[in-house]
């Protein structure tokens, strides 16, 4: 998860990510984790990711508030 914020989903060495991810290619800043976070598999159909999301929006918030603080680069 380091150096999260600004990197291009799919893209992070050592691990083996769905096309989908790949092919999303989404960069992740504050805005498009909390899309993501509310539902991985709608936000990025074909995903192998098994998370169901996080429903209440001040959880998704203290979530992203807490790895922006600690992935920074």
């Amino acid at each position: 998860m380091y150096g999260l914020f600004g990197r291009r989903s799919g893209t992070a060495p050592g691990y083996a990510y769905s096309a989908a991810n790949k092919n999303m290619a989404v960069v992740w800043d504050e805005k498009t984790l909390y899309e993501y976070l509310n539902n991985p598999k709608k936000y990025i159909p074909g995903t192998k990711m098994v998370f169901p999301g996080l429903k209440k929006p001040q959880e998704r918030a203290d979530l992203i508030a807490y790895l922006k603080q600690d992935t920074s680069s």
